[in-house]
């Protein structure tokens, strides 16, 4: 897309033509945190000196990086609202939808030319009543007989045509109305349009390339410059769990703000960060100081005297770290470079872009922690078979073709296993009893240094089918030798410290459907006199 004027009006014209050039954005690479714009454009010029006009975004304080070919270059500088009125620099686009927006105001405007007329024709046919009801009796005193039957004849048909004419002025009334809602609602759809393609109605800064030819022929530029926006990754996790087989479809959710309309561009998107610290920090001298110790009390100009001279020999306070959203990675840079052309609004509403579906075999199982919850859990254990890793982001679960929540997907390397969850099991009911002497059981007993605590966790399957649960419970520990901790557990966990998570055990437990078992622990506590226990089950 190209544009050519000659701008006589724009300050310092010491070159043969002005010629405005809108290079439009042809690709972009889009960071977690921000984004790079390429453009480009292209003018065919005469032999001589000349300066290309390019449109710049509202409010960036930069000067692109800046290619050029066809042509030798000279200065660049910004012109700072060189442009009044925006529309002249309008794209195809752009201009499309702008003809669009002024066809929808004067449809809107002819609608309430419209509704006005049919008003007015109903109120000249009301007055038009009005006046032939008005004729009584009394003024046809004096006529004979057969020019009163004339006039009355006369008026009954001035009454009816004059009902008629309201009748049908009121009806055109109605669908004026309707008429101006109608090109409303156009009006502003068109104006939505026309938003959507980024118009920027002026003042605009243009950046002036000097640009020398010995002969006529093209010139091609393209600028490379920052732009705001970012990226985050966003899937669908589908469990199906008959054929064991979790579906991860792979989704971006791109923004763009750099005031600059994107529309077919070859789009990248990268986990690098380019704005993150590039250099380490100075360190600062160290110095240590002693004073008197009769040094004169709090307060006083000797305090603030090695206060200030303390606060000139401490370090330089390190910069805030630059908190940004999306993915950060410890590892090499994914880039994914979306297959197809894609458009990108201005104002910073997201869009998201699918990218692909991840297939892999998968586990599904029950877990079940009877100590916080009161079902079991729907698991689903898999490994990341790609040779990519897969990135953290925003997880919406499905079981079959069932929206069962919202999670968050961590980062899982190539070739390393994650669980996800997938929502209750309501079949498999969770209990756990803390036993009391009002249970009747042998429950609490204590001292002023010793405890004895029974905990029951039952497992319930009310489902007519068979299952497996994944059952985890955190036992207590001690790390005092003064604290001395007699644990029994009945049955023995299958494993113990599950993911390095100290004395938290595992159970594996069949149950038949309908059935029901349950796991028991007594805590046998000891504490020197004088101490106190800090433990609750």
């Amino acid at each position: 897309m190209r544009l050519a004027l000659v701008l006589a009006i724009l300050p310092g014209l010491a070159f043969a033509e002005d010629v405005t050039v809108l290079a439009p954005v042809t690709a972009a690479t889009i960071f977690p945190n921000g984004l790079t714009l390429t453009r480009e454009g292209r003018a065919e010029l005469p032999a001589g000196r000349h300066r290309l006009l390019i449109p710049m975004p509202e409010d960036a304080g930069f000067l692109p990086d800046l290619a050029l070919t066809g042509a030798a270059l000279g200065p660049v500088e910004r012109l700072s609202d060189a442009v009044a009125d925006g529309r002249g620099l309008f794209d195809a686009a752009q201009r499309a939808a702008f003809d669009a927006m002024e066809t929808a105001e004067a449809a809107l405007e002819n609608a309430r030319d419209a509704a006005d007329r049919a008003r007015t024709e109903a109120e000249a046919a009301e007055a038009a009543q009005a006046f032939w009801r008005s004729i009584t009796g009394e003024a046809l005193t004096g006529l004979d007989p057969q020019a009163l039957a004339a006039t009355a004849a006369q008026v009954a048909e001035g009454v009816a045509a004059a009902q008629a004419r309201a009748i049908a002025a009121r009806a055109a009334v109605r669908q004026a109305r309707d008429a101006i809602e109608a090109a409303e609602r156009d009006l502003a759809q068109a104006r939505r349009d026309l938003a959507a393609t980024g118009p920027d109605f002026g003042p605009v800064d243009m950046l002036a390339v000097a640009v020398t030819l010995e002969a006529p022929g093209a010139v091609a530029v393209t600028l490379t410059q920052p732009g705001a926006g970012g990226w985050a990754p966003v899937y669908d996790a589908t469990l199906d769990e008959d054929a064991g087989r979790l579906t991860l479809a792979r989704k971006l959710r791109v923004t763009q703000r750099s005031g600059l309309p994107m529309r077919d561009v070859a789009l990248t998107l990268s986990t690098a960060d380019p704005y993150a610290q590039t250099a380490p920090t100075e360190p600062q001298p160290d110095l240590a100081r002693i004073v008197p110790q009769d040094a004169p009390a709090r307060g006083s100009f000797r305090e603030a005297e090695i206060a200030s001279d303390m606060m000139r020999a401490a370090p330089a306070p390190a910069l805030a770290e630059q908190v940004v959203a999306g993915v950060r990675l410890d590892g090499p840079v994914v880039t994914y470079a979306y297959p197809r052309p894609a458009t990108l609004p201005t104002g910073g509403d997201p869009v998201v872009l699918a990218l692909d579906d991840l297939v892999f075999d998968a586990r599904p199982f029950a877990r079940a922690v009877p100590r916080r919850d009161t079902t079991a859990f729907l698991m689903a254990e898999f490994e990341n078979t790609t040779p990519e890793p897969i990135l953290p982001g925003a997880l919406t679960l499905f079981r079959g073709d069932a929206r069962v929540g919202e999670a968050r997907l961590p980062l899982i390397p190539a070739g390393d296993e994650a669980e996800l969850a997938f929502g209750p099991l309501p079949a498999i009911r969770l209990e756990f009893v803390a036993l009391d002497n009002e249970t009747g059981d042998r429950g609490i007993i204590t001292s002023s240094a010793t405890r004895v605590q029974d905990l029951v966790y039952r497992i319930r399957n009310l489902s007519d089918a068979p299952e497996t649960v994944e059952t985890r419970i955190a036992l207590p520990f001690s790390e005092q030798e003064a604290l001395e901790l007699d644990v029994r557990v009945r049955p023995e966990p299958d494993r113990t410290d599950i993911e390095d998570k100290r004395a938290v055990g595992e159970w594996v437990l069949p149950l038949a459907p309908g059935s029901e078992t349950e796991i028991r622990v007594r805590i046998e506590a000891g504490w020197p006199e004088g101490q106190i226990l800090i433990w609750e089950p």
